[in-house]
């Protein structure tokens, strides 16, 4: 019995490697919602009220785990508030969702930059260069990614705006 348990479960793990990858299943009500949450944030942050915001935030990343943009909000606004633990899980979700998502549509440059650009939030210099490569193999003809290169990835890095941000 032990033996047929494991055999199924090895087949079944087998067979999930072998997936594409799938966006989490989110109803058009939830992604809504969420959009509505995060411009509610995006309101209290003008306001400066950031604990709202970022609790705001929060909901807006439970509905929709897969949008890295909510995630890269949430993980800045809590660096501001001084909670690393929580920014770093917060970049490392806004990565694997752009992950996720340019492996689902490769004609859409953005979720690569945007990856690029957590790398560097994150301190991974070598893998923020190796996805900023990544990006201009891929789409040497996209103005988003002509216009940025290893210089002005150092140069981004360097600002004090962004170290403010990254961990």
């Amino acid at each position: 019995m032990n033996r047929l348990v494991s055999l199924l479960l090895s087949i079944g793990l087998l067979v999930g490697i072998g997936c594409s990858p799938k966006k989490p299943e989110v109803t058009s009500l939830q992604r809504k919602e969420a959009a509505n949450l995060f411009k509610e944030a995006e309101f209290a942050v003008t306001i400066r009220d950031l604990p709202r915001a970022v609790g705001l935030l929060r909901q807006a990343t439970k509905l929709c785990p897969d949008e890295g943009d909510y995630w890269l909000n949430l993980g800045n606004l809590t660096r501001k508030a001084g909670h690393v633990i929580e920014t770093k899980s917060a970049y490392t979700s806004a990565l694997a969702a752009y992950t996720v998502a340019y492996k689902i549509d490769k004609t859409d440059s953005a979720p690569l930059m945007r990856q690029m650009y957590v790398h560097a939030l994150l301190g991974e210099t070598d893998q923020a260069k190796a996805t900023l490569k990544k990006a201009r193999s891929a789409h040497p003809k996209d103005p988003r990614v002509l216009k940025f290169d290893e210089k002005a990835l150092t140069e981004m890095m360097a600002s004090p705006g962004f170290k403010e941000l990254g961990i």
